[in-house]
Parts: structure tokens; C-alpha cells; sequence
């Protein structure tokens, strides 16, 4: 967010000198706009997310991904899964982003300088009639109930060792700045509020025990840290300038910070950033990935910890370019931008309900899930799929269901999205499709019906099973054998011309993702 262009004609000069104090914090970052990607009527993008914790533009990884034989297990790597917990799952709440009010207001132009004023008075930022629900230091407090009496890694990998996930991503520290470690740096961790109860450890050594590659999310943005400078009406700034800055309580700040205090604030943050990222890599042993999430609006924000420590630390780590604009494989999130083969290495990031975080609602369709897992790797994609634990550290007793019923998929079809690639060059198929040495798997996914506008994605929208016809282009040869993967049932098949067509009868379709394996 840029506050180079901020006017406040309509408020008291009272506001103008803060503006402009914000403006030394927040042009000292790369950012560029703000969002809260859970659906639903004023719902920001993902991008405008991204913008608000700083996520650079990422160059090309290819030129500097590593080469450390550790780190080779990635792009073969398939599932991941995305464990999103913080203070605020004492109260089911999502993520970090509940404290940050004016999603309306992002969309909305409020014109009125009464109208103002009664908004900022009431706290009705989101122009419901009600003041908002979380402001940051209520949601920070939190931090004193949360205590998960029922934390058990190693149910939750286990069962996602079963369900076919290779690697497994903790958010040891989100944007509202909560370490689930006790750090030395920082005044806001298990350190402060949990007599030193280590979460990540347990969770670390659950990882090892079961076989999965031990991933550790962190977010350089720290709210909590911020929270003498930041403004926290960030999401809706640019579209309504005029409005004050708003502190920790949502209320108009009314002190503002000298350059000198600005100063001593950016070199205190990068050291906090770079002393707990040091602490996660050399506290746990082997880490196998570090997931960043954005860049501390600092000046030197990129260089707090540079990649160079980070392999010095950890030689064989993989890393996301979300704080350097560089690093070993690209990211999407929520929306998967693409349709071609992946150049380099690349991880699609999505949830399995509609939150992040523990959610009540329903889970997505496996079918639609496993359809997604079917066209990364056909795109020679990760499908990193997030879920999250409640204030006990219980997952919900749909993440299990829905991981039993990967896990019976995974038992017949894991050979047709494991140690796979995308087709070679020259071949292509009307479906998704994958191969490995001597085979290709083609993927039949269940069709859904629009929900509104929305595309299907729930059970409630998934659409009976209908006779499908699935066809391979340009290989040299014959099939020798064609079968349904799951049952292990021969199909018929015709072969003309470099081209294989395979009839897959209704009757034959699990409701789920069904793989035709070809043999040649």
C-alpha cells in the first residue's frame, strides 16, 4: 500500500501529520494493495492480499533454484498439506485477517464526510449497522486462552502419511505475530503466554516419525509488532484516503511517530524477523521447506535474511520467493492461473473447506480436490491443500473422513500423481494426464453444476456419472494394455493415427477422479 497520493480534507487537521508519518512506514515497503480471499460479499483478491503483506514480483526461479541433492524431492513431491493455526482458533475464527477491517469499504467510495465520521465513531466498517468484530488488540488477546490441551501431531500426520501427502506445511508464525515456538525475539510468543510450550517441535519430530518432509511457514509481516505504526484501515485506504489512520483499538490514532522512532523501528523489526527464521533453522534439525509469506515493511526488508544464511543454515532446504522475489519454486494460490506445463518448480495452494483455519462449513467435494491434484500434476504442479486445527488442537472430524477417503484413492491410484511428469512433448489428451516410464494416466473428473454464479465445487453440486470418452494424441505406438487403475478392469480402446481413444462407461465411474492407465 502506497499513501504517496492521501488527502484528508474532511477530518481534522489533527489526522494530516499522521498521514504522513504513515507514509515514511508504509512507502518504506514493497507492497501494493490489501484482501480477505474467504468469499463472500466485498471479498478482496488474493492479489490485494498479497499487496498488503508485501509480496514481491517473483523473477524467474529457474535461474537460481537449487541444486542441493536434499532439495530434489520437490517437484515430485504431489500433495502437501497446509496446517494454518494461531491464537484465533479459540474461537474458530480465520486467520490474522479478521482484525483487519473495510472489505465493503474497499469497493465503496464514501463521499460524505458525516457518513464518515458516523463510520469511524461506530466502527461500522463494513457497513452492516455494527461495529466491527475484531479489532487487533481484542483479537491479540486471544493469546491468553489459547492453550491446546489436545495437540496431537502425530494423529494429524498420520493420517496424512495414509492419505497419500508427501510434505507437511506449518504456520509457525502468521501476520498477526503469534510465534508458536518460545522466541527470544519478540514479546509475543508461546514464551510470553504458555510458560514455553513448544508447538512446532512436536510437530517437527510427528513429521519425521511418519515419513513426511517437515515444512515450516513463516510471514516476515508481524501485526503485532507493528502495532504502534501501522494503520490498520490498510484494506480500504486507497479507495477512501480521507479517512484517519486507525490504531490497535480501530480508533483514529493520535500520535504519530518521528523518523528517528521510524528508523529504530525498521532495524529492531528485521532483527526480530531475522532472529526467529534463524531460530526455526537451527532449533528442529532438518527443515525441508521454508514457506515466507510476504516481506516486513522495512526499507531493507529483503535483506533482513538472505537466502545465502538461510542454506548456510540449512543446505538442503527449499525455499518460496515470497520474501525474496526469488527462490526455488513459483506459487498460486486459490486460483491456479495457468494451463501450461510448469518450466520450473511450482505449488498450487488451496483450502479444503472455505477457510485457511478450522471451519464448520462443509468440506469441498473430494472429487472436485482430487480433481484439482489431477491437473497440477498434469501441469507438473504440487497441490498444497490447507486445513487447520481448533483452540484444542483437534482437527475437524471432516478432515479426517475426507483423508480416509483419499487415502482408499490414493491405495489403487497414487502411481498416476507420484514420481510422475507431465506428458512429453508432443502428446497431449482431452483430459488431464500424466506419465511415467512406459505408461500414461489419463484422468476422468466428475463434472459439477454452477452454484449461482459460482462454480460448483460441494457434493451438493457434483453431477451423476455419464458415459466419457478420453483421448491421447501423438504416440508412436499402440497400447499394449489399457485399464481402469482403480479396479484394474480392461476398456476397450481404438488406435488411429498416433491417436488413442478410450470409452469409460458411466457404469465403471466411482464418483470420484477415475485414472485410465495406458501400457505401452
Amino acid at each position: 500500500m502506497c499513501f504517496l497520493r492521501l488527502r484528508c480534507p474532511d477530518f481534522s487537521p489533527l489526522f494530516r501529520p499522521l498521514l504522513a508519518g504513515l507514509l515514511l512506514v508504509s512507502t518504506a515497503a514493497a507492497a501494493t494493495s490489501p484482501s480477505s480471499a474467504d468469499g463472500g460479499k466485498g471479498a478482496l483478491t488474493v492479489s490485494d492480499q498479497h499487496s498488503e503483506i508485501g509480496i514481491p514480483k517473483v523473477a524467474n526461479p529457474a535461474a537460481v533454484r537449487t541444486q542441493h541433492p536434499d532439495a530434489q524431492w520437490y517437484p515430485q513431491a504431489g500433495l502437501g498439506l497446509f496446517l494454518h493455526w494461531s491464537i484465533s482458533s479459540v474461537r474458530q475464527e480465520n486467520i490474522s485477517w479478521p482484525m483487519i477491517p473495510g472489505k465493503n469499504l474497499s469497493n465503496i467510495r464514501v463521499t460524505d464526510p458525516a457518513e464518515r465520521e458516523r463510520i469511524v465513531r461506530e466502527l461500522d466498517f463494513d457497513l452492516k449497522g455494527k461495529p466491527w468484530k475484531w479489532s487487533p488488540n481484542k483479537y491479540w488477546a486471544l493469546a491468553k486462552e489459547f492453550d491446546p490441551a489436545n495437540y496431537d501431531p502425530e494423529k494429524w500426520c498420520s493420517a496424512a502419511k495414509d492419505a497419500g501427502f508427501t510434505y507437511v506445511v506449518l504456520t509457525a508464525r502468521h501476520h498477526d505475530g503469534f510465534a508458536l515456538w518460545p522466541s527470544a525475539f519478540g514479546d509475543f510468543s508461546t514464551r510470553n503466554f504458555m510458560g514455553g510450550r513448544d508447538l512446532v517441535g512436536p510437530f517437527v519430530e510427528a513429521c519425521r516419525k511418519n515419513g513426511l518432509k517437515v515444512g515450516l511457514y513463516y510471514s516476515p509481516p508481524d501485526w503485532y509488532f507493528e502495532r504502534e505504526y501501522k494503520d490498520f484501515f490498510s484494506y480500504a485506504r486507497s479507495k477512501n484516503p480521507e479517512f484517519p489512520p486507525l490504531d490497535a483499538d480501530l480508533k483514529p490514532r493520535l500520535t504519530s511517530k518521528s523518523s528517528e522512532e521510524i528508523a529504530a523501528h525498521h532495524k529492531a523489526y528485521d532483527a526480530m524477523v531475522r532472529g526467529q527464521v534463524e531460530e526455526l533453522l537451527t532449533r528442529y534439525g532438518k527443515i525441508d521447506l521454508l514457506w515466507f509469506d510476504g516481506r516486513q515493511p522495512t526499507p531493507n526488508g529483503r535483506e533482513s535474511i538472505t537466502a545465502e544464511r538461510i542454506r548456510e543454515l540449512q543446505p538442503g532446504i527449499v525455499i518460496n520467493p515470497r520474501l525474496h522475489g526469488t527462490g526455488d519454486f513459483i506459487t498460486y494460490e486459490r486460483d491456479l492461473k495457468t494451463n501450461k506445463i510448469a518450466t520450473t518448480w511450482a505449488e498450487f495452494c488451496n483450502t479444503w473447506a472455505l477457510l485457511w483455519t478450522y471451519d464448520h462449513r462443509p468440506f469441498r467435494s473430494n472429487a472436485f480436490v482430487l480433481g484439482q491434484l489431477a491437473t497440477c500434476r498434469s501441469l507438473g504442479i504440487n497441490y498444497l491443500l490447507g486445513i487447520g486445527p481448533d483452540g484444542q488442537g483437534e482437527l475437524h472430524p471432516n478432515a479426517y473422513k475426507n483423508m480416509a477417503v483419499l487415502s482408499g484413492w490414493m491405495k489403487v491410484n497414487s502411481a498416476a500423481v507420484h514420481a510422475v511428469r507431465p506428458l512429453p512433448t508432443g502428446e497431449s489428451a482431452n483430459v488431464p494426464a500424466t506419465a511415467s516410464d512406459g505408461k500414461r494416466f489419463l484422468f476422468a473428473i466428475p463434472e459439477f453444476q454452477k452454484n449461482g454464479k459460482q462454480a460448483g465445487m460441494f457434493d451438493k453440486d457434483k453431477l451423476p456419472p455419464t458415459d466419457t470418452t478420453l483421448t491421447l494424441r501423438g504416440v508412436s505406438g499402440k497400447p499394449s494394455r489399457v485399464t481402469l487403475l482403480g479396479d484394474g478392469t480392461p476398456l476397450s480402446f481404438d488406435f488411429a493415427g498416433k491417436i488413442v481413444t478410450v470409452k469409460l462407461p458411466a457404469a465403471k465411474r466411482t464418483g470420484l477422479v477415475d485414472v485410465v492407465q495406458l501400457e505401452f
